[in-house]
Parts: structure tokens; sequence; C-alpha cells
């Protein structure tokens, strides 16, 4: 008998343990998500998330975003909360969580409201921490948001003739999505989405002086923003989206080249390669401070189309009402197939672009491609490529008739700690590219160019990027048949 009650005890006892253990897993919060550059999720080190930690509950953590690449499934069932607060019919304004997007639709809508990221060089500064319950803050009414701050600096070898070889800018812009309002079940939304660039970078404040012009090159080399006097908006746009995120509209003053012809690996100023080629493809007319509209579609996983129209004369820093006109538009629109497994190589993402333009009373056309493909399952190497062709009359909006831009990148991790791990977001880049001037005069019709680059993150928010570029036969060059170009920049990121 005794036996059977310090059994009975015994199992009483066990199954209370196994109910307070369940209580508890239950009661813990979810950790902090990376995203790993968009292909993988894996939850922070604690040592690494001393900022993030001070200024957010792990469970209000929306992860980053990757521009060019389907954000996760694990990332978007986090994201996607339940309305917490009803105000008409079922709508609720101002949501600190956004609407349902389709996978490739959410990496290009949606921008996160997370900031800092693990980091194993520095973990934890006040900076970070700052920005970081700033955006915070800000992103349970709805706003989320990048900010960029960077410091370039530009020098050009061999000395040119009454030209400077060297130059000092900063780039500083913001681009964010206020959530305005959204149906309970997420299935549907409005929005605000905006940019705004300011600095003292390529034609900020209307100068003229660059390293692209003391150079002769089609593309600029400088990892540098264009704009005007003061702050400059190329985006200000109010978009729906429906359908449970599987169609997007968009309409306002629009920057096509942050929507369309996207590439994780090859895609901004900062982070990426530099040269403005590598950055989106050098013919495509992606306008941007002009009027138009954009419609986006992803019906299932593996496809989405994109169509934007806008205008392409307006001046910087103008109203885009006052260049509206049927003689200076632009039609471009993009497909793109999404692949979790090509040849065995791992994902890939494959657009085709076509465009048609109305300029100056003459219309055009032209087609492209824009390629993205990890080599090798698990691998953070991957290959990237831009070509596109333009018809005489269509080239005069970009002044390039052809080009082609192909690249490797290696991004983190690919050692076990310090610079290049999985606790820094690092990368080396290598790109070459051709491009084909489209108006003469011009001294060489090809000019062609070559680039290294590469990250090293040293806190949660703040990156350094030295670059090296050789350019070959520059358009405009008169006396030499090449320049070395040598960049150093600072970027903090928010």
């Amino acid at each position: 008998m005794s036996h059977f009650v310090t059994m009975k005890t015994t199992i009483s006892a066990t199954l209370l343990i196994a109910a307070a253990l369940s209580a508890a897993a239950q009661d813990t919060p979810p950790g902090y998500l990376d995203t790993a550059y968009g292909r993988k999720v894996y939850t922070m080190d604690a040592r690494h998330t001393g900022s993030l930690q001070s200024a957010m509950r792990a469970d209000e953590q929306h992860p980053k975003r990757h521009r060019g690449i389907s954000t996760l499934a694990e990332i978007l069932e986090r994201s996607y909360l339940t309305a917490e607060k009803e105000f008409i019919s079922g709508w609720e304004f101002f949501p600190s969580s956004p609407q349902h997007f389709a996978p490739y639709l959410d990496s290009i809508f949606v921008p996160g409201n997370t900031c800092v990221q693990p980091c194993n060089m520095i973990s934890h500064d006040s900076l970070s921490t700052a920005a970081q319950h700033l955006k915070s803050r800000l992103s349970r009414i709805g706003l989320q948001y990048d900010l960029t701050l960077s410091a370039n600096y530009t020098g050009i070898a061999p000395t040119s003739r009454g030209g400077r070889n060297d130059f000092v800018s900063t780039n500083n812009s913001f681009s964010g999505t206020w959530f305005l309002l959204k149906k309970r079940d997420n299935s549907q939304g409005l929005f605000l989405s905006i940019e705004a660039d300011w600095g003292q970078g390529l034609n900020f404040n209307e100068r003229k002086s660059s390293a692209q012009n003391t150079i002769g090159s089609i593309s600029n080399p400088q990892g540098s923003l264009r704009g005007g006097n003061g702050v400059y908006i190329p985006h200000l746009a109010l978009g729906y989206s429906a359908f449970n995120g599987k169609w997007v509209g968009m309409i306002g003053t629009i920057d096509t080249s942050s929507y369309l012809d996207q590439n994780i690996y090859a895609g901004s100023w900062n982070g990426n390669l530099t040269n403005s080629a590598f950055g989106s493809n050098p013919c495509l007319p992606l306008e941007w401070a002009n009027w138009g509209y954009l419609t986006a579609w992803q019906p299932c996983k593996n496809f989405y189309a994109m169509y934007t129209t806008t205008g392409c004369n307006a001046e910087i820093n103008h109203s885009p009402f006052r260049y509206i006109s049927s003689n200076a538009w632009v039609h471009l629109a993009e497909l793109g197939f999404i692949t979790d497994d090509f040849l065995g190589l791992g994902e890939g993402t494959y657009r085709l672009q076509y465009t048609f333009t109305r300029y100056k009373g003459k219309s055009g056309y032209g087609a492209a491609i824009n390629i993205q493909q990890q080599l090798g399952h698990g691998s953070q190497l991957g290959f990237f490529s831009r070509c596109g062709v333009m018809d005489t009359d269509a080239a005069t909006v970009s002044n390039v008739r052809a080009a082609a831009t192909a690249g490797l990148v290696l991004q983190a991790p690919f050692s076990s700690s310090g610079w290049g791990s999985a606790a820094n977001n690092d990368q080396i880049a290598f790109g070459f590219l051709w491009e084909r001037a489209a108006l003469s005069p011009h001294r060489h019709k090809d000019e062609y160019g070559l680039e290294l680059s590469a990250v090293v993150q040293l806190t949660p928010t703040f990156f350094l990027q030295p670059d090296i570029q050789y350019i070959f036969n520059p358009v405009q060059q008169t006396d030499r048949s090449g320049e070395f170009v040598f960049q150093l920049q600072g970027v903090f990121k928010f």
C-alpha cells in the first residue's frame, strides 16, 4: 500500500512539474529574429541583441526585409498579428502591424521595424539603442521606415587635366511606409509610401562637379544620391493592397527604381556595389519624381507581375503636375519567376522587363532581363546579372543604348567568428559592367568597368565600405583610356 501511495505521489508530482513547464513555455516570449540576408531565419544570440532588447519586446519585432527576395513564412507569421484596436466596421486605423502582402510584394512594400542588426564587433551602443527606441515607437502607429546617413570620400587616379580628383559628399535618405488602416482580417489596407533625400552628393545644392563628370563616364561611380537644393522628395504615393495582399495599386509621385528591377545581390549605393550601373539596369527608363501609377500582382509563390507608367521630364524640386505630358511618358512592365531550387543551385529569381516610351514626340521600345541566383544550397555565394537593349528612340530617355552587368557576391556568414561571421552582415562583391552610349558625340562608343567592394559592420547600425573601381574607355574621356576610382563610405543605417 505504501508503495502505491509513493508511486501515486511521484506521478502527481511529475504531472505538476510537466504542467508548470508547459505553462512556462507558453509564457516565454519568442526570441529576436534575424533574416540573414533574407534566406533563412534564426534566433539571435543574446550577446548580440543588447540594443534591440533595450528598445522593444521580442513579440513586437517585425524583422527587417530584403528587397528582391521573398519574405520567409516565419517572418510573415510573426508580422501579421491580429488587430488590436477597432474603430469603424472592422477597420483598424494606424495599425502596429501591416496588412497581408504576398511574399515577394512584402519584401518590396514592408520595411519592418527592426533597425539594429546582430554584430560581433560592438554589439550594443547608445546610438543604436536610441535609433531602435524611435523606430519601435513610430511602428506602433503604423510607420515603418529605413533611414540612411552616409559620408563618402572618392579619389580618382591618374590626375586629370584641369579637373577635380577627390570628392567628399554626404548622402542621406529616408524611405518608409505608413500603414494608415487595414481590415481586421489583414486582407486589405491603405498605406502611404515616401522617400526623401538630402545631402551634398551628386547634384545636391545644384552642384555639378562629380567623379562622373571628371572621368566622363556614362554611369556614376560614386556612392552618391541624386537630388536638388534642400530636401528632395522623389517619391510620395498612396497605395492600396487587396485580395489578401496579392494585388497592390499605387498612385502619386513615384520612384520606379524602388520597386522594379530589384536584386538581392546588387541593389543600392550603400551596402552593395556603388557604381550606379549595378544599382539598377542603366538602360531602363526607371524614372523618379514623376507623376505616375504602379500596380503589382502576385497570384502564387513562384510568379509576380509589376507594371508602372510615369512621366519622364519632371525637373528637380518642382511639382510633377507641371510636367505631365503624353509626349514625355514611359511604360515599364516586369514579370518575375521565383524558384526555390534552380538546377540544384538553390533559390533564384528571373525577371523579364519590357518598356515602351514616348519622348520628344518619338516612340521607342526596349527589353531587359534581371537574374539573381544562389550558387549552391545553403551557400552565401550568389550571382547576379542585368542586361538590356533599347532602340534609338527609347535610348534617348536614359542615354544608354545597351548594357550588361554581372557579378559575384559572398554574403555572411563565411567564417566562424568575427568579421564575416553569422553575427555580422558583412559581404564581399565583385562586378563587371558594359555600357553602350546612345547619343553622339562621344569619344568611345563602349564603356567597361570593374568593381571590388566590401562591407565591414562595426556596430548594430554602422558599417564601413571600402571600394575600388577601374573604368575602361569612359565615353567622354579624351586623353586617357581609363581611370581608377577609390572610395570609402561610412554608413549609418537605422
